[in-house]
């Protein structure tokens, strides 16, 4: 039997969340959280298998009523307590989904996070485009940073800069370094990259995300944040 090879997204949404307590089906303009990514997947045209991936009954039944297949996860994924935790989860739901459905053969997997409900569906079909189509084995979101970095040293006594000169410094606008951060919205990746390295691979691509739509919900501040950027971009959002 040839199998056809398909596009899977997954959105990984545990129960227990710590800084913001039931987090992914919290309320954010009038719906739960996790119910902008499910939306926003089903919108993808790239997107061809979409499942939300949780340990947590409420939350799966949630999903479920906004349209999204849903599967239980190990305990052992359900505590954010070990290394590459996420991209063993990915691993272990891509091997479920094909015994499940075995005519089907994930080619690339995608990872929604829910705490990233801002993100532009185009954006998530760029990302998939750069994997299936232009030669990348993973791709990821991230939005330009202009932010001078500072780390404390390890006495934990005195800062130090970790981007730029501060004795030398020039118009932010003209500083010779370009810096660009991870925004947690999208990672795309080849199947066997995923299994054999993690989700981000050697020759990675990237997609650029606006810094209003690259809000990651962690804290209860990021929480105040997207809810009044939702309101404020709102006819943008739902178009």
């Amino acid at each position: 039997m040839e199998k056809k090879s398909i596009v899977l997204a997954i959105t990984p949404a545990r129960g227990g969340s710590k800084g913001v307590p039931r987090k992914n089906i919290i309320d954010l303009g009038g719906k739960p959280l996790v119910a902008h990514t499910i939306t926003q997947a089903k919108k993808a045209a790239l997107i061809d298998e979409y499942i939300v991936n949780s340990e947590d009954e409420e939350i799966r039944q949630v999903a479920e009523k906004w349209g999204a297949n849903t599967m239980t996860r190990p305990d052992m994924y359900a505590h954010d307590q070990i290394l590459q935790e996420v991209d063993l989860l990915l691993k272990w739901t891509v091997e479920q989904f094909e015994e499940a459905n075995p005519d089907k053969h994930v080619d690339i997997v995608v990872l929604l996070y829910p705490t990233a409900p801002l993100r532009n569906v185009s954006a998530i079909d760029a990302a998939i485009d750069l994997v299936k189509n232009q030669g990348y084995d993973s791709a990821l979101s991230l939005y330009y940073d202009t932010r001078y970095l500072w780390s404390v040293t390890d006495e934990g006594t005195t800062v130090e800069p970790r981007n730029y000169d501060p004795n030398k410094r020039m118009p932010r606008q003209k500083e010779s370094w370009n810096q660009w951060a991870e925004n947690k919205a999208i990672y795309a990746t080849k199947r066997d990259i995923l299994f054999s390295i993690g989700r981000i691979g050697p020759k990675c691509g990237y997609v650029e995300m606006e810094k209003w739509r690259s809000i990651d919900i962690d804290e209860p501040v990021d929480l105040e944040m997207a809810r009044a950027l939702y309101q404020a971009k709102k006819d943008i959002l739902d178009s």
